[in-house]
């Protein structure tokens, strides 16, 4: 982990996302985002209290299973809400698949009953590539951006390159340039990147967000997934200095 923390602070990385662990204790000029998922019977309290002990300034909740109740979740999300205030710990539920919010329908009919339950807002973390394979999106993904009023609203970003029918794709060629379809992603990204600079959000985080082995994202044949990373931390940091 020492090693892989160094090879993240090197590649100008400003902090790194992970479940609450023990051996992130020591993250040097690295800060902590944490990730976690909550059940109807999970310890809510002690999940938020691990991560914030590691000194988390964030954390990520995957919500329930799939076919999960509206009434439970509604009552887990305000737990979820109540332990991340007495944390100090800005918390958003993420848009995530084989989770309740899996798709755009349930993630809006979970933010409606939470906000008549609790007369609060719940911010979303929004992974988009879940949507668009949902969706069978093609480029230019533009509908991906509404509704504009809760993205504005949000804090928490999980940019993984996508197109409408992969929730990951590579960001290189394997010969040295881009992968088509990854510049048609970073067009999109573009334009949300024009959009949350109008956030009502006190701070935005944005994850570059890859996955390898586990869960498997990453295909066998792809490109080597920590370089493609790297490719676009560096092709974010661009559009956000335009």
């Amino acid at each position: 982990m020492a090693r892989k923390l160094d090879e993240i602070a090197g590649a100008q990385f400003d902090g790194v996302m992970s479940p609450p662990r023990p051996d992130l204790k020591t993250l040097g000029s690295l800060r902590y985002w944490a990730i976690t998922s909550f059940g109807v019977d999970s310890d809510v309290e002690r999940g938020v209290e691990e991560a914030a002990a590691l000194g988390a300034e964030a954390l990520t909740v995957q919500l329930g299973d799939f076919d999960s109740s509206l009434q439970d979740m509604v009552k887990l999300a305000n737990r979820i809400c109540e332990a991340a205030t007495r944390a100090a710990l800005p918390t958003a539920i993420e848009v995530h698949r084989d989770t309740f919010t899996e798709t755009p329908e349930r993630t809006s009919e979970l933010q409606r009953a939470f906000s008549l339950a609790t007369g609060e807002y719940l911010e979303i973390c929004w992974d988009f590539s879940h949507i668009a394979v949902v969706r069978h999106l093609r480029p230019p993904f533009s509908s991906l951006l509404d509704p504009k009023e809760d993205i504005l609203r949000s804090s928490q970003f999980h940019l993984r390159p996508f197109n409408g029918h992969h929730c990951q794709i590579p960001a290189s060629d394997g010969l040295g340039g881009r992968a088509p379809e990854y510049c048609d992603w970073l067009e999109w990204a573009r334009d949300l990147f024009e959009l949350i600079r109008n956030s009502r959000a006190s701070s935005i985080r944005i994850a570059p967000e890859l996955g390898n082995a586990a869960p498997a994202y990453g295909l066998a044949c792809f490109p080597d997934v920590w370089e493609d990373t790297k490719q676009v931390l560096r092709d974010l940091k661009n559009l956000e200095l335009r």
